[in-house]
């Protein structure tokens, strides 16, 4: 594969529009595909840090956000302190509990 197509690869990987890679100089190309690298790490640590968030938060403040998002659909169902209980545990079983330090490490590569 030439570097031409395995750019142009990487180009279409990113999401961009195949038939606009072709319009772009080298520069812009690596600038855009720069750009989609950073946009794509910002969306994992976001995602991270929610997980991260959501395994650490305590039943109490979890149910209060339930009750804050229900509000604006109408009244909900309350779960059984067991089910909450339950599914707590799960999300700390999946996710695995980290620490802040841990965390740091992992995205930024320091402590």
């Amino acid at each position: 594969m030439q570097w031409a197509e395995a750019l142009h690869v990487q180009w279409c990987a990113a999401g961009c529009d195949p038939a606009a890679f072709w319009s772009h100089t080298i520069r812009g190309v690596f600038r855009v595909l720069r750009g989609a690298g950073l946009a794509r790490r910002r969306a994992y640590t976001d995602t991270l840090l929610a997980a991260w968030n959501g395994a650490r938060a305590s039943a109490t403040e979890l149910r209060d956000l339930v009750d804050e998002v229900s509000q604006a659909d109408g009244p909900r169902k309350q779960l059984p302190p067991q089910a909450l209980a339950a599914a707590l545990s799960s999300m700390a079983n999946k996710l695995g509990a980290i620490s802040m330090a841990e965390y740091r490490a992992r995205v930024w590569g320091r402590k």
